[in-house]
């Protein structure tokens, strides 16, 4: 087998690595964004993650029942103020 023309490795060869010289990112023509936007994107969606967690374990139904020691159900019928209606 000859060498190959673009990169001088053998056929079997390029095709094991063909991946290593694909264009990626700003590479590419349609590339709308920058390396630290997408540093920023990704700080953005574990900050998100964070939040959700915080939320799931301190401010969800569930959470709120346990910190009460009351069923969820009670939770969930005081903010629909199918119980204690009385209090704003």
């Amino acid at each position: 087998m000859g060498r190959g023309s673009k990169h001088g490795l053998h056929r079997d060869e390029w095709e094991q690595r063909r991946t290593e010289f694909v264009k990626r990112g700003m590479e590419l023509p349609q590339s709308k964004l920058m390396p630290l936007d997408v540093a920023e994107i990704r700080s953005a969606a574990r900050q998100r993650d964070k939040l959700r967690d915080h939320i799931r374990d301190n401010l969800s139904n569930a959470a709120l029942a346990r910190k009460f020691g009351v069923h969820e159900r009670s939770i969930e019928k005081v903010l629909s103020q199918e119980a204690w209606s009385h209090i704003p």
